[in-house]
C-alpha cells in the first residue's frame, strides 16, 4: 500500500462567462466608488480561464486516488511545488499513514513559511488522493474513513450573485434581480451576494436578492475583505436587518483585532474563507472573532486539515461550510465527502457557473434543489475520465 508516483496536471478552460468574483472584485472589472481602503489594496488577480491542479498518486497495489491543489491563479507554480518538493517526501509513504505523512509535508516548510498560499494548496492535493486511493484500496467512501456521515444528502448554497456595480443604480439592481431570479428557478432555496463595491450599493443589492428569494430562503453575503471597519459594521447591521445567514469575510484576513471589534458589535454570524490551518482557526476562535469557519479543503490541507479544522469549530460552538468556488469535481466531491462527516455543517457552497473542469468526471456530482447527495462509492465517489484529464492539460 505505499505510494509508488505522484503526477500533476495542470488544467485550464475558458468558461463561457467571466467569474461571478471576478466581476466584482478584480482589477480589471471591480469598480468600487469609496475612498477608503484604497482600491490598490482591494483588487485581486483573477485568471481569465478556469485553472486548477490535479493530482494522481499511484500505489503499489495498483490503486489510483485524485487529489485537487487550489490553483486559480499561478498553478504552473503550484504544480512545481508538488513535483519538486512534496513527491519526493511521499513516494514510499504508506495510504494507512495519511496524518503522518501530511504532517512531514506540512514540516517540509516551516523554516520558510509554510502555513498558507501555495504550499497548503499543493499539499492539500496530496492529501486528496491519498485518501481516495486510501478508501478505493478499502472498498469504502472517504466520508466512513473520517468520521461517517451525519446526512445522506448535504445542503449547498448557489455561489453567487454578483452585486450591483457602484453607481449603477435601478439598472445595476435589475440585473442583481434576473441573476437571482434564474437561481430560485433553478431550486436553489439558499444563495450568497457578492458585495464590497459600496456599502450603499451593496445593502440594495442583498435587498434585491431577499425580495426575490422572499422570507424562507437563506440568503448570504461575501464582501471579500473589501470594507474597514465602520463600513463593515454599517454593512453588517443592515444584513442583520434583511436576515442574511452570516457575513463571510467583511475584513482583510489578516485583521484579527478588527474581526474581534466586528463580532463584539454586530449580531449577524461572521464568517471566513481564508483560514488555512487549524492553527490560525484557533487564534479567531480563541478571540470570539468567528461564528462559521470555511475551510477549503483544496486550500486548507486537504482532507485531513480541513476535519481538524471542523472539529476545533465545533468545540469553541462554531459551524463549518466548506468553501468551494472555482475548481473542478474533484474539488465538488472532497467537499461533500467532509460536509457529509460534519456534526456542526451549516451549508456547502456551490458555484453555479458552467463549469469547463467538470468534464474531468461524467458521473461529476450536481444539486437537486438545494442539496447534493452523498456518494456511497468508494474514494471521492466519482470517476475520474484521464482522457479527459490529459486533454485539458494539453
Amino acid at each position: 500500500m505505499k505510494v509508488t508516483s505522484v503526477e500533476t496536471f495542470v488544467l485550464k478552460a475558458r468558461p463561457p462567462e467571466v467569474y461571478w468574483g471576478a466581476r466584482t472584485w478584480s482589477a480589471e472589472h471591480g469598480r468600487p466608488l469609496v475612498e477608503y481602503p484604497p482600491a490598490e489594496r482591494r483588487r485581486y488577480v483573477y485568471s481569465d480561464t478556469i485553472d486548477t491542479v490535479l493530482v494522481r498518486v499511484a500505489t503499489a497495489d495498483g490503486v489510483v486516488g485524485w487529489g485537487e491543489a487550489k490553483a486559480p491563479v499561478g498553478a504552473r507554480a503550484t504544480a512545481a511545488i508538488i513535483d519538486d518538493l512534496l513527491a519526493p517526501l511521499v513516494v514510499g509513504a504508506r495510504l494507512d499513514e495519511i496524518t503522518r505523512t501530511w504532517e512531514r509535508m506540512y514540516a517540509g516548510m516551516r523554516v520558510r513559511g509554510h502555513d498558507t498560499g501555495f504550499w497548503l494548496e499543493a499539499l492539500a492535493g496530496v492529501d486528496i488522493a491519498m485518501w481516495d486511493a486510501w478508501a478505493r484500496l478499502l472498498r469504502q467512501p472517504v466520508h466512513a474513513l473520517i468520521g461517517g456521515r451525519f446526512r445522506d444528502r448535504v445542503p449547498v448554497y448557489a455561489s453567487g450573485v454578483p452585486g450591483a456595480p457602484a453607481g449603477s443604480g435601478a439598472d445595476g439592481q435589475d440585473g442583481v434581480r434576473v441573476e437571482a431570479t434564474r437561481l430560485r428557478d433553478l431550486g436553489f432555496r439558499a444563495v450568497k451576494v457578492a458585495i464590497g463595491v459600496s456599502p450603499a450599493d451593496d445593502i440594495a443589492s442583498v435587498h434585491t436578492v431577499r425580495d426575490v428569494f422572499g422570507p424562507d430562503a437563506v440568503v448570504l453575503a461575501d464582501a471579500a475583505g473589501q470594507y474597514e471597519l465602520p463600513q463593515a459594521v454599517q454593512v453588517g447591521r443592515a444584513l442583520t436587518e434583511v436576515g442574511a445567514g452570516f457575513f463571510e469575510m467583511p475584513l482583510p484576513p489578516e485583521d484579527l483585532a478588527g474581526y474581534t471589534r466586528l463580532a463584539e458589535t454586530l449580531d449577524i454570524p461572521l464568517a471566513l474563507d481564508s483560514l488555512a490551518t487549524r492553527h490560525r482557526a484557533l487564534e479567531f476562535l480563541r478571540a470570539g472573532a468567528l461564528h462559521v469557519l470555511q475551510p477549503d479543503v483544496c486550500r486548507a490541507g486537504g482532507i485531513t486539515e480541513t476535519m481538524r479544522i471542523a472539529a476545533l469549530a465545533d468545540a469553541f460552538g462554531a459551524q463549518a461550510t466548506p468553501h468551494v468556488s472555482i475548481g473542478s469535481a474533484v474539488h465538488v466531491a472532497a467537499s461533500v465527502q467532509c460536509a457529509a462527516a460534519m456534526p456542526n455543517l451549516a451549508v456547502l457552497e456551490y458555484w453555479i457557473g458552467a463549469n469547463p473542469l467538470a468534464a474531468v468526471a461524467a458521473d461529476h456530482l450536481e444539486p437537486a434543489g438545494s442539496a447534493v447527495g452523498v456518494p456511497t462509492g468508494p474514494g471521492l465517489g466519482i470517476t475520474i475520465d484521464e482522457d479527459a484529464v490529459r486533454r485539458l492539460a494539453g
